[in-house]
């Protein structure tokens, strides 16, 4: 009997080494698969709900993120274009980039063939174009300091680019740093590095963002995905993901434009999802706004924090899915003392604590019936019946 009493009690204590060992394993390298484990355990979900995610130390916090990119979005995926290799500029071919950028000049059309470019580019020329033909990536490439490409010139183009990895010693280095006025990026996958694009005009200008995917940006940086000092934005069929670090999308312009995008912070320790630092007119249509679990600032929206300096100044959010998953505080907006004309009707808000009349407001995913986090929702407000 004594023996048998010494095997019971070895096979608990190794059964309680392999099970904290296997458990430490999952919590070490695959916390989303815990997550999604404990979503399913109402009395263990209570104690340790998804959205605590923001006491994660950093390191765990990467390897979450990274995780749930691959989870919620298939991998970004070039144009189809005819062939064509080496590097071309206005239809002659060079050899080496440096080569062809010295000879860029306005109206000029840069084409790229298939291949990772470490050489950045400044463009002075205007409506200069520059594009992939293929998979083209610029990686760990930086003029003057400041980013991959650098545009001194007015309306640049730039199609059916990756850039990743760019990072410069003030940690601003952008994919693109827009220095001059006017700007459209097309099919564009920007990652990785300490921010996507950087405008620093001091004229106004336009800027059209469509077809394009910005992800895992300003990571250790005083950056954001996307960052603009003076021109007006179009951002459509676009997506901001993970965020790392302050904002995801920051405006001092005039006017900004969001339609049928998604702007997702996921579990990213980032700040708000769009500032609107002074102000001017905020539209939102037929998109989606995640506000994730791991988000420093309650407010998914900020308008005129540092000073109102347009005349006309309005919050218009229609069609659209405002989803804000913090543990405790979520406002859709905050304004100061500012008193901006809002208009937020006619969407799916969930999980806020300010209340707009004319939406259907609920508190969480499931009684919304959506996927646990973090999946986003499939389909956008305008195809449900969302308003009242």
């Amino acid at each position: 009997m004594r023996y048998f009493h010494l095997l019971v009690k070895s096979y608990i204590v190794v059964s309680a080494v392999l099970l904290h060992a296997v458990a430490g394993y999952f919590f070490l390298f695959h916390p989303i698969l815990v997550h999604k484990a404990i979503e399913q355990v109402p009395f263990y979900s209570a104690i340790f709900p998804p959205a605590q995610v923001s006491t994660l130390k950093a390191a765990d916090v990467d390897k979450l993120v990274q995780q749930e990119l691959l989870t919620i979005m298939p991998a970004w995926q070039p144009l189809e274009t005819e062939n064509l290799s080496g590097i071309w500029l206005d239809g002659q071919q060079y050899t080496s980039l440096p080569e062809a950028t010295k000879q860029l000049k306005d109206g000029s059309h840069l084409k790229l063939g298939p291949g990772i470019y470490n050489s950045a580019i400044i463009v002075r020329g205007d409506n200069v174009i520059i594009e992939g033909y293929g998979h083209v990536v610029f990686e760990k490439a930086v003029a003057d300091g400041k980013g991959a490409i650098l545009a001194r010139g007015d309306n640049l183009k730039v199609k059916n680019i990756e850039c990743r990895f760019i990072s410069v010693a003030s940690k601003n280095g952008a994919c693109v740093r827009l220095e001059g006025s006017g700007l459209t990026l097309e099919h564009v996958y920007f990652h990785s590095s300490q921010s996507g694009l950087l405008e620093t005009a001091k004229k106004h200008g336009r800027i059209i963002i469509t077809d394009s995917r910005f992800e895992n940006l300003a990571k250790d940086a005083r950056a954001h995905s996307i960052y603009l000092n003076t021109a007006s934005l179009l951002l459509t069929s676009s997506v901001i993901l993970a965020n790392r670090n302050q904002h995801s999308l920051k405006s001092r312009g005039p006017m900004t434009v969001v339609d049928n995008s998604i702007i997702a912070s996921l579990s990213g320790k980032s700040s708000r999802l769009i500032d609107i630092s002074n102000g001017g007119e905020l539209h939102i249509t037929n998109s989606l706004l995640q506000h994730g679990p791991g988000a420093v600032n309650n407010q998914a929206i900020g308008f005129g924090l540092e000073g109102v300096k347009h005349d006309s100044n309005k919050v218009l959010i229609s069609n659209s899915v405002l989803l804000l998953e913090r543990a405790n505080s979520n406002f859709v907006l905050h304004a100061g003392k500012n008193q901006p004309e809002v208009n937020i009707s006619s969407n799916l808000i969930i999980g806020a604590n300010d209340d707009f009349a004319g939406n259907h407001q609920v508190s969480d995913r499931a009684t919304a019936q959506l996927p646990a986090h973090p999946k986003l929702p499939d389909v956008l407000c305008n195809l449900h019946n969302c308003s009242d």
